[in-house]
């Protein structure tokens, strides 16, 4: 990578991934064993996550267009550091909405805003190399948070958690002092722009009126709902309920996902330039449906067969990510003008937030009412229906945005950094 800015900001966040990885899979848990709230509740906690990232995500979207990235990521980051480090002297329900509540207003503009950091800080041309290596170095750090978690955590201690917790809260430190430390600026419309008016007329009603990218939204949002959605709700209830694979093989599967994509991405970026964006989208939904149809098939096979299954299903999800993760972000920040950009990603962040919260209920209804069967149908039709609109979408979008013809070439100065 050429570009010392982004290098900074891509290390800054592959170490926070880090720390989110030790602590990521054992929320549930956390609140569930080691704090004794009821099931019931604890779900209700998650849910209520959902609802104050979705509620909250125009306001960050309309905050990075009007004061720029950079003062949103340090505000989100020192705000979710603190949150973090509180979660693990949680000692009542109340306290961990409220506690919750501070995580998702903290979370819900860092996203759209490191995107269009990053978008801003590179030519188009590079643009969808840099989303796939930062994909690669968040998976890889989660992937070994997770795994040394793994052998420290103890679910009955909750000094175990507390420590997990105020570690993860640190890990932040690094990601924080980098972005603080960008040039004054950084990331903002560039000089070229500098005549546009920083808050357009219509603001969100503009972003709405984009019937393209709700188009693009709307398909995402299908794709989403039925693919990454159901990776721990649906594909954990199905692996273990309906295909008999023990628990402790899950990480099998886990572990299998992010060594594809931490290995496959780079081989992956080398074949997608200058290809349509809308196809290899609709490439990428397809890979989903075929590695549902292969973990389906621990349903219908007992013992090693069935935990195969899906450590090779869900090696094959990877391969989907892999083409999601550097096209996605590329063809909406496409679509985007550029005093729109932090509202054009926050929408992009929404679709995320609203099949979190779909995908799960709706594995839980199938599967919970022993409807496996019925759930595996459903979301490999679902990806496979995604992919017929990618394929469909292409027609709605001209050569520049579907990534197949050349991009202009001035770009702002900032990109070269300091």
């Amino acid at each position: 990578m050429r570009h010392p800015l982004v290098r900074r900001l891509l290390l800054g966040n592959a170490f926070s991934a880090l720390g989110s990885g030790l602590t990521m899979p054992f929320l549930y848990v956390y609140f569930a064993h080691a704090r004794g709230f009821p099931g019931q509740l604890v779900g209700l906690v998650f849910a209520w996550m959902g609802v104050v990232s979705f509620a909250g995500a125009p306001l960050g979207g309309t905050l990075i267009d009007r004061f720029g990235p950079r003062v949103v990521m340090v505000v989100g980051l020192v705000v979710e550091a603190c949150a973090v480090a509180s979660i693990g002297f949680i000692e009542t329900v109340p306290h961990a909405f409220v506690v919750a509540t501070v995580v998702c207003l903290g979370t819900v503009g860092l996203y759209p805003a490191a995107t269009a950091m990053l978008t801003r800080l590179v030519p188009e041309a590079e643009r969808e190399r840099v989303y796939g290596i930062q994909f690669m170095l968040m998976n890889a750090g989660l992937g070994i948070g997770g795994l040394v978690s793994s052998f420290v955590v103890d679910t009955t201690s909750v000094a175990s958690f507390q420590r997990l917790y105020l570690i993860d809260a640190a890990t932040y430190a690094a990601y924080i002092v980098v972005v603080a430390t960008l040039p004054r600026g950084t990331g903002r419309v560039p000089v070229a722009d500098s005549e546009a008016e920083v808050e357009p007329p219509g603001g969100w009603r503009e972003v709405l009126a984009d019937r393209t990218l709700l188009r693009v939204v709307a398909v995402a949002g299908i794709v989403i709902t039925f693919g990454y959605a159901q990776m721990e709700a649906g594909f954990t209830a199905f692996a273990t309920e309906a295909g008999g694979v023990p628990e402790n093989r899950l990480g099998w599967a886990f572990g299998a996902n992010t060594a594809v994509i931490v290995f496959g991405q780079l081989i992956a970026l080398r074949h997608i330039g200058g290809r349509s964006r809308s196809r290899l989208l609709a490439l990428a939904a397809l890979t989903w449906s075929v590695a549902w149809v292969v973990i389906a098939a621990s349903g219908r096979v007992d013992g090693a067969a069935a935990v195969w299954s899906v450590v090779i299903g869900l090696g094959i999800f990877g391969l989907g990510e892999t083409l999601w993760a550097p096209v996605m972000p590329a063809l909406v920040n496409a679509l985007a003008r550029e005093e729109l950009r932090g509202r054009y990603n926050a929408l992009q962040a929404m679709t995320w937030t609203v099949a979190s919260i779909i995908g799960p209920a709706l594995a839980g209804l199938l599967i919970g009412s022993g409807h496996a069967g019925v759930w595996a149908v459903t979301v490999v039709t679902g990806t496979a229906l995604g992919a017929a609109l990618f394929a469909r979408l292409r027609r709605h979008l001209t050569p520049l945005i579907d990534g197949t013809a050349p991009e202009p070439l001035p770009v702002s100065p900032e990109r070269t950094g300091p």
